[in-house]
């Protein structure tokens, strides 16, 4: 039995490789994306109620920023759910990438401080 003409020029074993998603997916599982938009849920309430219930600038300026920092947390979770979760449903990827988006054009980050510092409030 006669080999090809080129016995060492046969194609080279290559292992297969996995998307980038498929490693970055335990970063955005179930279990974290639960625990993101609880604890942002609780932060935005939690700097919320401080900024409420504050009679001073310095209460004021720390609710914000918790509030902030909990819609920073939320807003990622949501984000980065929508977009590297590539086992969910198209739809419900859509929403999560919506829900974010929609919660920062209409709660925003820093949208309290900017109507307190033009004397709205």
């Amino acid at each position: 039995m006669q080999q090809g003409p080129y016995p060492m020029y046969q194609p080279v074993y290559q292992a297969p490789h996995k998307p980038m998603g498929d490693y970055l997916k335990p970063i955005v599982s179930d279990f974290v994306l639960a625990v993101a938009v609880v604890v942002g849920l609780f932060l935005m309430w939690l700097g919320s109620l401080i900024w409420g219930s504050a009679n001073t600038s310095d209460g004021i300026n720390w609710g914000l920023g918790v509030k902030s920092f909990g819609m920073l947390i939320l807003s990622l979770g949501l984000f980065l759910g929508g977009l590297l979760r590539n086992d969910m449903e198209k739809w419900v990827r859509l929403a999560l990438v919506i829900s974010g988006t929609l919660l920062v054009a209409f709660v925003g980050f820093w949208s309290a401080s900017m109507w307190w510092g033009a004397g709205l409030f």
